[in-house]
């Protein structure tokens, strides 16, 4: 490989392309020429392509044959990609191929062909800039560009003499084997008006300001302060992490605006709104009049309505009710939280990238839970501190209930307390509503009481859900920063696993009721010594009686056990109502005492050892309490 007999020194911020075409320029050679005498044509390649991948990164010795062949540094060269913003715009690390693979560009690395500044391709005034061009900038090919802050104009985004590229991702330079065309001439191929051609260059100048291009509406003052904080994110001082989440914030945000409009309407700006609506209903649309994925996750082409729907999808991200407006365009758009939604299949993939407060606010919006631990989708639930799902009890705390729900759960106060439990364990545990149920201690066949999809979907549907969720997140909120010590409902669970009342424990509280109350007409065989067992289980757990061990009924014949099914809504009553008859006063008072001190014993870790089992088999029962031992309820 021989040297070039001159060269041109890069110019800031410039692209590859840029250079390729004011090189090729200067020497009269087509950019293809210029790659093929760098040796970047791979064996079985295209020899007539410009492959995409050249502005991403190049190999050590692609920079080093080309610094070689143009007499510059390899520094030189390889800034001339866009590969020193690979660990700030994740489009560029997403791109890139592995070995074997071929190059699949992200819908966010490219705008298509570049949009430019007219301005900035008529150049600075040097006589080499007048000769040869100034520079197309590397930024331009970002969908992230859109306007030019040193000439205070929005970018061109297409030939105003041709009005070319329709959309369209072509390759990288247009007619690279022609060395006839200025560096600021349109490349795009146009249909010949003779019949000894085919086809021709449109060859319009870029570099000249039409009369259409001076009649666009020019960019505000807080476009362009928003188009340089943008670029500021590309460079120091700010950290590559930081803007690695944002930009992927910045995509999800973007396309939960898209995929939602046009509930998302009021998000944009009154004068960009019939743009935006104009792009919607292009993304929207797609043969068969399915939704187009790929089409919903691209930045628009036109850079008015692309700094439109960025900046309003930043300001949706800075906003202080961020969980509440993502609930509500969800809810509005979608009908229901759901991982299946558009939007949630995009987050779903680019999760990982976002930041840690997007993640708090959408998975449980998106209900796209990963389960802790290992499974499917991941190791991480959306909630990192504060409770954990041993801290939530199977029938919501009623307190917990009053304070935060009573007033937006309409009639459905059962409903709710269950599902709010189930869904706060599954913010913080990650897994399916059903893995949360479960952990709970609602069993496979008992979901029908709470996570059929008609049951669940009910529940949050006969209230109001969007005060649901919002009631729920703040709920969640004080469990995260309450300091006295949770409960553990789940050891408390644990420990009453078929746990059942001794006989002799069961005497002893009966001694306690008043002597009056006693006699044959009040029953206390065994039948109601399961039922203040499931009495006692529902006050030191919490949860709810359908869901309580009985395995004191289980043991008996199948005859026993129907005439006792039979009767538990009725005995649950007398135990748990407003006016309760005398005797069951008295002994809802005994049990009171009694579950106190037993969840005492729980936690402490000197919980029950006697099962049904144990009595059969004479093992020594829990002891006795008295009323020394009872605490005052």
């Amino acid at each position: 490989m021989h040297p070039l007999p001159r060269s041109l020194e890069p110019l800031s911020g410039e692209s590859l392309v840029s250079y390729m075409l004011r090189l090729g320029h200067r020497l009269g050679l087509s950019p293809l020429h210029l790659i093929r005498a760098a040796d970047w044509i791979k064996d079985g390649a295209n020899p007539n392509h410009f492959p995409g991948s050249l502005l991403l990164d190049l190999p050590s010795p692609q920079i080093d044959a080309f610094a070689r062949l143009t007499g510059q540094t390899a520094r030189e060269v390889s800034a001339l990609t866009l590969a020193q913003w690979r660990d700030r715009y994740p489009p560029i690390a997403r791109s890139l191929s592995a070995p074997g693979r071929l190059m699949r560009p992200d819908a966010w690395l490219y705008v298509g062909s570049p949009r430019f500044c007219p301005s900035c391709l008529a150049g600075d005034g040097t006589d080499v800039q007048q000769r040869h061009s100034g520079p197309w900038l590397k930024l331009w090919h970002l969908p992230i560009v859109f306007a030019c802050t040193e000439h205070q104009t929005y970018l061109e985004a297409e030939c105003p003499h041709c009005g070319q590229p329709h959309d369209a991702q072509g390759p990288l330079i247009q007619r690279a084997n022609d060395h006839t065309l200025h560096p600021a001439q349109c490349r795009w191929t146009v249909n010949a008006q003779t019949p000894r051609r085919k086809s021709f260059a449109c060859a319009g100048r870029l570099d000249h300001l039409t009369d259409s291009g001076r009649d666009r509406p020019q960019p505000t003052a807080d476009i362009l302060r928003f188009q340089k904080s943008l670029r500021g994110r590309l460079d120091s001082p700010t950290r590559a992490t930081d803007a690695s989440e944002y930009f992927t914030d910045l995509r999800l945000a973007t396309a939960l605006i898209n995929t939602a409009w046009p509930h998302s309407l009021d998000l944009l700006d009154a004068n960009t709104a019939e743009r935006i609506d104009s792009n919607s209903q292009t993304m929207h649309a797609s043969p068969g009049g399915r939704h187009n994925q790929q089409v919903r996750d691209t930045p628009p082409r036109d850079p008015i309505t692309c700094g439109a729907l960025l900046m309003a999808a930043d300001r949706l991200l800075s906003r202080d009710d961020l969980p509440d407006v993502i609930s509500n365009l969800t809810r509005a758009a979608f009908g229901s939280p759901s991982s299946r939604t558009p939007w949630a299949v995009l987050y779903d993939r680019h999760k990982s990238g976002c930041s840690e407060r997007l993640r708090q606010v959408a998975e449980p919006v998106t209900r796209t839970f990963p389960r802790v631990g290992g499974g499917r989708g991941g190791t991480r639930g959306p909630l990192r501190s504060g409770y954990q799902p041993e801290h939530i009890p199977a029938f919501l705390e009623p307190d917990w209930y009053q304070r935060y729900l009573a007033s937006c759960a309409g009639s459905e106060v059962k409903s709710v307390r269950r599902a709010a439990a189930v869904r706060l364990v599954q913010w913080t545990m990650g897994g399916t509503y059903d893995d949360a149920a479960e952990f709970l201690g609602i069993t496979p066949v008992q979901t029908h009481l709470l996570t059929g999809r008609e049951t669940r979907r009910s529940a949050w549907t006969r209230c109001n859900p969007l005060e649901v969720d919002k009631a729920l997140r703040a709920l969640a909120s004080e469990l995260q920063s309450r300091r006295q010590p949770p409960v553990d409902y789940w050891h408390r669970r644990q420990a009453l696993h078929e746990w059942v009342l001794s006989i002799d424990s069961w005497e002893a509280l009966v001694k306690e009721l008043p002597s009056v109350r006693t006699q044959t007409r009040t029953r206390t065989d065994d039948r109601k010594r399961q039922d203040a067992s499931v009495f006692i289980w529902t006050l030191v757990t919490r949860g709810e009686h359908l869901f309580a061990p009985r395995p004191l009924e289980a043991a008996q014949p199948t005859e026993i056990q129907q005439q006792w099914a039979a009767r538990r809504n009725t005995a649950w009553f007398q135990f748990s109502r407003p006016d309760p008859l005398r005797h069951y006063a008295d002994l809802r008072y005994v049990l009171a005492k009694y579950a106190q001190q037993l969840a005492r014993e729980i936690d402490a870790g000197a919980g029950p050892t006697a099962t049904l089992a144990d009595e059969v088999n004479g093992s020594p029962n829990v002891p006795t309490l008295t009323h020394s031992r009872h605490p005052c309820p």
